[in-house]
């Protein structure tokens, strides 16, 4: 009976113990935001303000969170087979359920409204950048439903069919002065050979990303009027993986699936690896250059050119210029373009409101 006593009493006090003490009990749980900090008392007319901070840091900083948040979720997970976070879809697929229900259906209501001024602004951009003598590229990454929305849960409406997105993908691929990137199109037939996303990652996998990295790199070969200048094979690794959805259930046993990778077997020439040249993350420059390579192009994407960079895209460029839509808008960049650019590649998921935004911006101001 005692020990019985003892024991409850240690579970009663160990999450003050934990507060105070602070020692670490498990992994950090990935939230994708700043948890709050201890307010400071300033003045007594401030005690609501105090009051309302301390509510939300003790509800970020509890003893034991992570263990309880987890503890909960893993029951979700293992035996309702739901999440808060991400929907459970069948045979081990995972799908955010902020992509699902909120922000396809908010890209839709927007591009509903305003889809003519996102081609508008297209248009204006791409003239702008051909009086310098520069080619506009475009590519829309599709969400991975577009391909399994066979493997959401049944709660999850099937996607339209006449979609927005599609649409406007429509209206790209008809635009005479950009040059369109059709990765719908291309991941429609590679799937019908092997998986073209990760189960337990929002990110098409690094093979499918090969494919659009190999389509662009023969486009603006054509452009150029060179030979197709693509010249390895895809080779594929499987890895054992637990992905970014996986991780943000969050789990003590985070489920796994076996990972398509591209396997490296191109020689990486020699090359200059720049990074924070501000507004570029990195920059990417052969040295010695040649005429063989493609003239030097200006990125402005998000994590899905990762894997087109991991697919060994930057070797076939003379020089690669790569920023990203959180720290630098349209206007900046074109303003910054270094003198030497050739193309401006935008790539971003058909979820990106806020690329959706940038782009109509200057023809709704006006």
């Amino acid at each position: 009976m005692k020990i019985f006593i003892g024991i409850f009493g240690l579970i009663i006090w160990l999450p003050l113990l934990q507060m105070v003490f602070s020692f670490n009990v498990g992994n950090q749980i990935q939230e994708n935001r700043v948890l709050a900090t201890a307010p400071i008392f300033a003045e007594f007319s401030g005690i609501d303000l105090y009051a309302r901070d301390g509510v939300k840091w003790f509800n970020d900083n509890y003893g034991l969170r992570n263990i309880l948040i987890k503890t909960k979720n893993q029951l979700d997970y293992s035996i309702f087979n739901t999440s808060k976070r991400v929907h459970v879809g069948k045979n081990g697929w995972l799908f955010y359920k902020s992509v699902i229900d909120r922000e396809q259906p908010a890209v839709e209501s927007y591009l509903q409204e305003n889809s003519k001024a996102v081609l508008n602004g297209l248009n204006i951009l791409a003239q702008e950048l051909n009086k310098r003598h520069i080619q506009l590229v475009v590519t829309i990454g599709p969400m991975k439903n577009v391909f399994y929305g066979d493997q959401t849960p049944n709660i999850v409406r099937p996607l339209d069919l006449n979609r927005q997105v599609v649409k406007l993908e429509d209206g790209l691929r008809g635009m005479k002065n950009i040059i369109f990137i059709d990765s719908v199109g291309i991941l429609n037939d590679v799937s019908s050979r092997r998986q073209v996303f990760h189960k337990t990652d929002f990110h098409w996998n690094d093979p499918a990303a090969y494919e659009v990295a190999k389509s662009l790199v023969n486009q603006l070969s054509k452009f150029e009027k060179k030979n197709l200048l693509w010249s390895q094979n895809v080779s594929i690794d499987l890895l054992e993986t637990s992905g970014g959805e996986a991780m943000f259930m969050p789990l003590f046993f985070p489920p796994k699936e076996k990972s398509l990778m591209v396997r490296k077997t191109w020689q990486e020439p020699p090359s200059i690896y720049s990074e924070n040249i501000k507004p570029f993350q990195w920059v990417y420059e052969q040295r010695p250059t040649n005429a063989n390579l493609l003239q030097p192009i200006v990125v402005l994407g998000d994590s899905f050119f990762d894997g087109m960079v991991r697919a060994g895209l930057p070797i076939y460029f003379q020089k690669v210029y790569r920023a990203h839509w959180n720290s630098v808008s349209i206007p900046q960049l074109v303003n910054e373009l270094p003198k030497d650019t050739r193309y401006v590649f935008l790539e971003f998921i058909e979820v990106s409101v806020g690329s959706y935004q940038g782009l109509a911006k200057e023809v709704i101001n006006k």
